[in-house]
């Protein structure tokens, strides 16, 4: 069986040069921020003795131990449905998406938990994986599209990624990425340990969205197979680029590239690894960026440009103009929508910085009021 270790990648640092010597060198400058959250994954044939030397497995028994006990009424109650509250939202691309939120106390036990993956056992994700991953976000997936110059974007979905996932699956995939892998054999016990701990994080036998873990997990499990897709891009084409976020795949190049073909091989990909999840084939779209070309609520259009949109910034338009107008009228929006235009505006300037700020400097001099400010002001008590 190979294994997957992975860790964090170092910042990349740019070559020195006769203007950095003669200026002075700045080295804050010298490394390449260009994605500090990128990670390097392994496939090993075994753990080298030196590497589980030097990781503490005691320290993981002893924090999955104690939190074993300490939420063992939790763990011991039979229908997991009594701790949750579920609910639908609509999904981007129609209908809706059931959300299964956790009570207070199991809430609490899932976010003590991710603590313990995160800081003992060092959860990680393969450095294609966007979502979820603190300081990355879909305009970052696009990005790295973006900078490889892509022209042809293989778009296509993994159909009930979350619910899907049993805890068969997880554990199977755990123990093959590092130090999980270890951590089962390293004393009698740790496996029954990891798979009561896991236990509070599936409801009806799969995973729930809506909790603090879930998200982690998927990233987690997601390694070996996000290392063969990226694996197979490569060896298919060079230039093809591959990122996932969530159950988002997109895989994309320079060229004109064989899509059914590709698409073949990541279906094989994923019977080879006992997925309990496929492709959507009716969701899957390929096409050029010199046609309406979404990625993720964003367009990267034929100038290799990510914008909002024209139909969104005409809306966006619109909306603070109604927001301006409503203000001077004293009928102030209410704090959920002030809410939703903040979050929109911080949004489109990820996207388009220039373009946003410049319509709103437009409407705040039309009528001689900053449009952000005064939107801000009414979320003050």
């Amino acid at each position: 069986m190979p294994y997957y270790i992975t860790v964090n990648r170092e910042p990349r640092m740019r070559q020195i040069t006769i203007d950095d010597i003669l200026n002075g060198i700045d080295e804050s400058k010298l490394a390449l921020q260009k994605d500090t959250r990128d990670t390097t994954t392994w496939k090993v044939d075994a753990i080298s003795r030196e590497l589980i030397e030097k990781t503490d497995f005691y320290a993981m028994q002893v924090a999955l131990m104690e939190f074993v006990e300490k939420y063992k009424d939790l763990i011991a109650v039979e229908d997991k449905s009594t701790l949750y509250r579920s609910f639908k939202i609509p999904k981007r691309s129609g209908g809706l998406r059931q959300i299964d939120a956790p009570n207070d106390e199991l809430k609490k036990a899932l976010y003590e938990l991710k603590f313990i993956f995160e800081k003992k056992f060092y959860m990680s994700y393969h450095t294609s994986a966007f979502a979820y991953v603190h300081g990355r976000s879909t305009i970052d997936s696009v990005k790295r599209h973006q900078q490889n110059n892509s022209r042809w974007f293989l778009k296509t979905d993994m159909r009930h990624f979350f619910p899907s996932t049993t805890p068969e699956f997880l554990m199977k995939m755990l123990c093959m990425t590092f130090p999980f892998c270890e951590f089962i054999r390293y004393d009698f016990g740790c496996k029954e340990l990891l798979e009561k701990a896991l236990s509070l994080c599936f409801l009806n036998g799969g995973l729930p969205q809506g909790t603090p873990t879930s998200p982690m997990l998927t990233n987690a499990l997601m390694i070996p197979v996000d290392h063969a897709i990226n694996k197979m891009c490569h060896e298919y084409a060079p230039h093809l680029c591959y990122t996932r976020y969530a159950d988002d795949i997109l895989i994309s190049s320079q060229y004109n590239f064989k899509w059914s073909d590709v698409q073949g091989r990541l279906i094989s990909i994923l019977e080879t690894f006992g997925a309990p999840f496929t492709l959507h084939p009716e969701k899957t779209r390929y096409g050029s960026s010199a046609g309406r070309n979404w990625n993720l609520g964003v367009m990267l259009n034929a100038e290799n440009k990510i914008t909002i949109g024209h139909e969104k910034k005409k809306v966006f338009k619109a909306m603070v103009f109604q927001f301006m107008t409503d203000d001077a009228k004293g009928n102030h929006w209410s704090l959920d929508d002030v809410q939703h235009f903040l979050g929109l505006i911080s949004y489109y300037r990820m996207v388009e910085k220039d373009c946003i700020n410049e319509i709103l400097q437009t409407y705040s001099q039309k009528f001689n009021k900053d449009v952000e400010a005064t939107a801000k002001a009414l979320l003050k008590p």
